[in-house]
C-alpha cells in the first residue's frame, strides 16, 4: 500500500493509523472504509450512479427519469442530504403529507424507485442495511383514482365507423390489446398479413415486457389492413406514418360518438380502454383464463382477469340462467324441518335379503 512520503517517521505514523482502523474494523468498533466514505458522500451523487447503472442496463428512459425526479423530489421534501439522513419515520411521514395531493398508486410508485435504490446500495456495499425494509406499501384497492371501462360493442364500431382512417387504428387497439406506443412503432414488416393465419409480430424493444409476442388477427382486421397498405404509395418504415390519435383527438372522437367521459361510476373512457376492451371481450366470449393471459400478454392472469376485464360487461344474467332449476318438492311437509318428510330416514327400495353365508377370499381358496 504506498504511503505517498519519502520520510520515514510520517510511513510508520500512517502504518500505525491503517493498522488501527483495520483493528477497529475487526473488531466491529467502525464500520468498513467503503461504508465510511459513502456516508460522506451526498445522496445526490450516488443518484446520478444509479442512474447511469439504470441506462447502462438499458432500462427505458421514461423509468430512468421518473427514478432520478422523484427519488430528487422525495429527499427535497424529507431533507435528506446524506444516506445516514434516510430512516423510515421521514418517509412515512412525508407519505402522509403527500396523501392528499398523490394517489395511492403513485405512492407507491414513490416508494417502489427509493426501494430500488436503496436495494443497489446496499447490494454495492455502499449501504449497511436498508432502512425502508420494515415500511409497506399503501393499499390502492378501492383507492383507485383513474378506473377505465371497457366499451361496448355498439360504442365500439360508432367509434370505428366516425373516425375515419383512425378508426382502423382503434379497431387494432380493441381487437388486439396493442398500447398506444406500440401501435406508432409498428413496422410493415411486423405485419405478417399474406399468411395463413395473419399475425403481428410485436418486438421485444417495443413492448412493455420487452418480450417478442405473436398476436394473431381476426379475419376482418388483417383484410382491413391490407386494404390500408393497398391505399399506401409505398408499404415500408412505419405502418402508421401520422403516429396514433393525441388524447386530445381521442377526446372528440369519441365525444362525436356520444360516448360519456365518465359513467355512474366514475370510470372513465381513454384510448388505454380500448385494451380493457379486448380482455373484455375475450372474456364474454368463453376463451379460457390463460389463453386471455398470453394474448393480453401478461405475466399474472389474476391482472387479466380483475385489472383488465369489465366486470360490469360480463353476462353475468345469462350465465345464472344456465344453471338447473331445483323446485321444492311439493310433498314437503311445512312443519317438517326437512324437504320431505322421509328426508334423514333410511330408505329400503326392496325386499331386505337374508344374507345366509358369507365367503371370505384368502389367497387363492375360497373358505
Amino acid at each position: 500500500m504506498p504511503l505517498g512520503t519519502p520520510h520515514k517517521h510520517v510511513a510508520e505514523a500512517k502504518l500505525r493509523d491503517l493498522m488501527r482502523e483495520q483493528e477497529e474494523e475487526l473488531a466491529g468498533l467502525c464500520a468498513p472504509k467503503p461504508l465510511r466514505e459513502a456516508a460522506l458522500k451526498p445522496i445526490a451523487e450516488h443518484l446520478a450512479d444509479h442512474v447511469a447503472n439504470l441506462a447502462a442496463m438499458n432500462r427505458s428512459p421514461k423509468h430512468v427519469a421518473f427514478t432520478r425526479n422523484r427519488i430528487t423530489r422525495l429527499c427535497e421534501g424529507c431533507g435528506w442530504k446524506l444516506l445516514r439522513d434516510i430512516t423510515a419515520d421521514g418517509f412515512t411521514r412525508w407519505r402522509v403529507a403527500q396523501g392528499k395531493v398523490l394517489g395511492p398508486k403513485t405512492l407507491n410508485e414513490y416508494f417502489g424507485h427509493l426501494s430500488a435504490f436503496l436495494t443497489w446500495l446496499e447490494k454495492n456495499g455502499l449501504l449497511g442495511h436498508h432502512p425502508l425494509k420494515a415500511v409497506s406499501k399503501v393499499e390502492t384497492r378501492g383507492h383507485e383514482r383513474c378506473k377505465r371501462r371497457s366499451l361496448t360493442a355498439a360504442e365500439l364500431a360508432s367509434l370505428v365507423e366516425s373516425s375515419g382512417p383512425r378508426g382502423l387504428i382503434y379497431l387494432l387497439a380493441a381487437y388486439t390489446g396493442l398500447r398506444r406506443g406500440e401501435i406508432r412503432s409498428l413496422l410493415w414488416a411486423d405485419l405478417h398479413l399474406d399468411e395463413a393465419r395473419p399475425f403481428i409480430l410485436a418486438r421485444a424493444s417495443t413492448t412493455k415486457n420487452k418480450k417478442t409476442a405473436a398476436l394473431p388477427l381476426l379475419p376482418v382486421l388483417a383484410q382491413s389492413l391490407r386494404d390500408f397498405r393497398a391505399s399506401e404509395p409505398v408499404a415500408e418504415g412505419k405502418v402508421f406514418r401520422k403516429g396514433t390519435p393525441s388524447p386530445k383527438t381521442f377526446r372528440r372522437d369519441r365525444e362525436r360518438c356520444k360516448i360519456a367521459y365518465l359513467d355512474e361510476l366514475g370510470r372513465r373512457v381513454d384510448f388505454h380502454s380500448l385494451r380493457h376492451t379486448f380482455a373484455t371481450f375475450l372474456h364474454n366470449a368463453g376463451v379460457s383464463p390463460r389463453v386471455v393471459m398470453e394474448l393480453m400478454r401478461h405475466s399474472d392472469m389474476r391482472l387479466s382477469a380483475n385489472t383488465y376485464t369489465d366486470a360490469a360487461r360480463l353476462p353475468v344474467y345469462t350465465e345464472l340462467e344456465k344453471l338447473p332449476a331445483f323446485l321444492p318438492s311439493p310433498l314437503a311437509s311445512p312443519k317438517s324441518v326437512f324437504s320431505c318428510p322421509n328426508a334423514g330416514k333410511p330408505v329400503q327400495s326392496a325386499e331386505p335379503v337374508l344374507i345366509e353365508k358369507i365367503t371370505v377370499f384368502r389367497g387363492e381358496k375360497a373358505q
